[in-house]
């Protein structure tokens, strides 16, 4: 029985100046926290985004007859006018076939000419007459239809652009699905991105956006242009195109990451997004009051990358602790430092 009662002793004695340590400490000292006066700001909501860049125009010059190609006019590379021509195909077989409606055409004028004159002192009957007027309205249509057909020959540049890379040589038969080159106008550049469907009614033409894209650090501006009319079923998105009119080092197919400004929303108060912290209602704040930490849940709207929108939970003036909030417990004595 000896044993026990020592080792009591012992282990109270340890244990004393361990609690005699905690009384003489006292109360736990503040925590020092950088306060946030709450104020009402108009917050911009900004929407980020993904898009696509395109020409402001795009075609692929291909020819609408199957020919061997005869020659070509343009460089690759070359920035051309509406109306040049890039590409001549073989026209020898259609020049000989318009040479010969021509000549019968020329007969079928001539005895049009003389059954006109015919027809008055009734020498012919009126079907002799009909047949000859009919056969000169069908060669002249046959010659129309072959000029039309030898005008397809001289492949012409359908708007301005920048020529691409040459697909084809001189001597290869080429047919309708054929691509000769590309030709690209990059006078402006087109931004194709889309929007999630909520922001359906705050989109507008006219609204300016900025984009990026991957190695070039420049910020481009543009502005809203075209918005699709539907939403689309799959994705639950909405369709914007923008303009920009300053496109220079920008290519078509490229990857833009774009920033869209909305309508600025006036209620509310923007505070630190480093102030937000998790609760089992979904997000909260501390506020100082008469020196401790008060708790509050509050309802957020907005985000942006370095402040949050509170629609609830807050009122001006309040002071928001924004530091320190992993020692933050309601009611901890709070030392407000000044940021």
């Amino acid at each position: 029985m000896p044993q026990p009662i020592t080792r009591l002793l012992a282990c109270s004695l340890l244990l004393a100046p361990a609690s005699l340590f905690a009384q003489a400490k006292g109360p736990a000292a503040p925590v020092a926290a950088e306060v946030f006066r709450v104020i009402e700001t108009p917050m911009a909501n900004t929407v980020k985004t993904v898009g696509t860049l395109r020409a402001n125009e795009s075609v692929d010059i291909v020819p609408e007859l199957t020919k061997r190609l005869a020659k070509i006019e343009v460089h690759e590379g070359a920035q051309v006018e509406k109306g040049d021509v890039l590409f001549v195909l073989d026209d020898s077989d259609l020049a000989a076939e318009l040479a010969e409606i021509d000549a019968r055409l020329k007969l079928a004028e001539a005895n049009k000419t003389r059954t006109d004159s015919l027809l008055p002192q009734r020498a012919i009957s009126r079907q002799a007459y009909d047949l000859a007027a009919a056969e000169y309205d069908i060669f002249k249509a046959q010659k129309d239809t072959k000029q039309v057909e030898l005008s397809k020959t001289r492949i012409l540049a359908p708007f301005a652009g920048r020529t691409g890379i040459r697909r084809v040589s001189e001597g290869a038969l080429v047919k309708p699905e054929t691509v000769l080159m590309t030709l690209q106008d990059l006078s402006h550049i087109k931004v194709d991105f889309p929007l999630p469907e909520r922001y359906a009614s705050e989109v507008k033409t006219g609204q300016k956006f900025t984009f990026t894209v991957s190695g070039n650090a420049k910020a481009f501006e543009g502005q809203v242009e075209v918005i699709e009319p539907a939403v689309e079923a799959a994705t639950r998105s909405l369709q914007v195109r923008g303009i920009c009119s300053s496109p220079q080092g920008l290519l078509p197919g490229g990857f833009a990451e774009v920033t869209l400004q909305l309508d600025t929303i006036e209620n509310g108060y923007a505070i630190p997004s480093q102030a937000v912290v998790p609760s089992s209602k979904g997000q909260g704040v501390y506020v100082l009051k008469d020196g401790k930490a008060e708790f509050r849940d509050i309802e957020i709207g907005i985000r942006t990358s370095g402040q949050v929108q509170v629609l609830r939970g807050l009122n001006e003036g309040d002071q928001l602790l924004t530091t320190n909030l992993l020692r933050l417990r309601p009611g901890v004595s709070v030392q407000a430092v000044q940021p």
